[in-house]
């Protein structure tokens, strides 16, 4: 195939590309019918392309290293693949000018194999799921955003996120999650999500969309039709959202039809099973069904964008289906393409099978061929819109613009305005921490004496920023799951202190921690939740309890600032906690 070209963008265009973006002016549409109506250049692409050529199109793979190998080269060369997904786990990220050099031979090696210039993708939803750690700007995370109930900083944050990602070359963003996170128990999604309210984050996700539109990196709405309400772990098994159709239609479905509304140009799909919405009462998840991706999503929802599936190495596809059988299915139920992530025990050569499975799927005519070309034509004219068919190189002259100052003060800004003061450790009585003869003292802002702060000594490295802020703390690292000897040696060195500092790390997971933070007594302890707001639900008791809602950098300065006195808390709880305060709840003074 020789028709595409893979010139460098002009110095024109990448004015253009980085100039501020107004709300809604670069939107795309996924299905441009006026280009396709007059025959254009990618239905000249479409008619001709082989089955193979076609299917590899639809296939979105995971490698190991951090360089092209020959195993990678030839996979290219015979998969001929239509993205590839990035991993830090996967040895694909160790630094900014690596990761460029990266996507640059990756989009090499694609020319002189005349394959098509690929999407090359990654999970940057920013906080807890961030692949790239340094050399860029790193934010908070979603619910940090939540918690700021400010769209514009959302918008902010995405024009930052995809500017950096683009030039890296990464040119696919597997965010933001559209999750409804309304279940404290949910053990995936958590401070991934906006907050508990549909209608906040419908509108923090559609605030993204133009800007990254502008930029011209692809931004995804997930996971569809909503995993916000699940117990387990589609990673590990099979989750099962029990709502009715009407309940679905007010929380989980809502933020998607919002998104699609403003014209988001792709929506991953969950491993989800959701029987009130499969009218033969088959038990399969979301992304192998046709009565949510087609009938629901398309048809009735009306999106018309690319529809991507989550990993199918996931435990909640590979326990029951198997990847091979499960691809055909997810193509067969309307998904557009197949991701093939660094799932645990997998590996990328089984992608292989996988491509030979789908081929002779369409030659034998299980799958019909119209279905992979409408897939393809969609792939195509994303891939067209962004500029990637002409231009998909990244812009190493650029590097030196990445974690520009004015961008890491928008990370910083975000984190300061996110971090909620739910309980006041000053009030005295319920509510606040006991003091002996029931004198009132302020616990904060931090005096400059020495406090001990009880830290889980696995997360210690996230200790920096706040120490700095606050150099008074002198941190007692344990364990996560202490020993009893270590519970005991902690409270004797701490039973004269008539308050107690800690922080908490998702107690929900940690029962271990949860023990030893109800043995040094509730009663004083003023709790650092340094991940899920949903700690409090633990140890109802405590005196005094802040929430940051991840430990990026940018969020334990800001914990620093607002504990030392330098900044007020500012931030406001984008979740409900249940039986004890609702969302919206945030004191903003000690």
């Amino acid at each position: 195939m020789s028709v595409h070209s893979f010139g460098k963008a002009s110095s024109l265009l990448r004015l253009v590309l980085f100039l501020p973006v107004l709300a809604g002016v670069f939107l795309f549409d996924p299905l441009p019918r006026k280009a396709c109506a007059a025959g254009n250049r990618v239905e000249d692409l479409l008619v001709s392309m082989t089955v193979e050529e076609k299917v590899g199109q639809m296939m979105i793979g995971f490698f190991r290293g951090n360089s092209l190998s020959p195993e990678f080269a030839r996979r290219l060369e015979t998969v001929r693949l239509g993205g590839v997904i990035l991993y830090s786990v996967s040895g694909n990220v160790e630094s900014t000018s690596q990761v460029a050099g990266l996507a640059r031979g990756i989009q090499t090696c694609a020319a002189s194999a005349d394959v098509l210039p690929l999407f090359i993708a990654i999970d940057q939803e920013g906080g807890l799921v961030s692949r790239l750690t340094s050399g860029v700007t790193v934010f908070p995370g979603n619910m940090a955003l939540g918690a700021t109930g400010e769209t514009s900083l959302a918008a902010t944050q995405a024009r930052v996120q995809a500017r950096e990602l683009r030039i890296l070359g990464i040119t696919w963003n597997y965010a933001p999650v559209t999750d409804v996170n309304s279940n404290p128990a949910n053990p995936i999604i958590g401070i991934r999500s906006f907050g508990s309210d549909p209608g906040l984050v419908a509108d923090m996700g559609t605030a993204m969309i133009a800007p990254y539109a502008g930029e011209r990196v692809l931004c995804t709405a997930k996971h569809f039709p909503g995993h916000g309400d699940t117990d387990t772990d589609s990673h590990l098994g099979l989750p099962v959202l029990r709502k009715d159709r009407e309940e679905l239609e007010k929380v989980e479905l809502a933020p998607f039809r919002a998104m699609i509304g403003r014209g988001v140009p792709a929506i991953m799909t969950a491993h989800v099973e959701v029987p009130a919405l499969e009218p033969d009462g088959a038990a399969r998840p979301a992304t192998l069904s046709s009565a949510i991706l087609q009938d629901l999503l398309r048809e009735e929802m009306g999106f018309e964008g690319l529809l991507v599936t989550d990993s199918m190495g996931m435990g909640a596809i590979d326990q029951h289906w198997g990847m091979e059988e499960a691809s055909v299915l997810a193509v067969l139920a309307g998904a557009d393409m197949l991701i093939f992530g660094a799932d645990k025990g997998h590996e990328p050569e089984e992608q292989d099978g996988v491509f030979t499975f789908l081929v002779e799927a369409v030659r034998s005519g299980r799958i019909p061929e119209s279905r992979i070309d409408g897939a393809v034509a969609r792939i195509l004219r994303a891939k067209e819109a962004l500029g990637i068919l002409d231009d998909p190189w990244p812009r190493e002259g650029d590097l030196d613009r990445l974690a520009a100052p004015e961008s890491l003060a928008v990370a910083e800004e975000i984190a300061e305005r996110s971090v909620t003061l739910v309980r006041n450790p000053n009030r005295g009585g319920s509510g606040g921490c006991a003091v002996s003869g029931g004198a009132k003292t302020s616990v904060l802002p931090l005096a400059g004496e020495k406090i001990p702060l009880v830290w889980p000594e696995e997360y210690e490295s996230a200790l920096a920023p706040l120490l700095l802020e606050c150099p008074g703390f002198v941190p007692m690292l344990l364990p996560l799951d202490p020993a009893s000897e270590d519970v005991e040696t902690a409270c004797a060195a701490l039973e004269e202190r008539e308050t107690v500092f800690a922080g908490s790390y998702d107690l929900h997971r940690n029962a271990g921690w949860k023990a030893l933070l109800r043995r040094l007594g509730e009663e004083r302890l003023v709790l650092l939740s340094v991940r899920s707001p949903y700690d409090l639900l633990h140890v109802e008791d405590v005196c005094g309890y802040l929430v940051t809602y991840g430990d990026r950098p940018a969020s334990m300065k800001a914990l620093g600032r607002i504990l030392s006195g330098v900044s007020p808390p500012k931030g406001h709880l984008p979740v409900e906690l249940p039986g004890l305060y609702p969302r919206g709840w945030g004191l903003e003074r000690f």
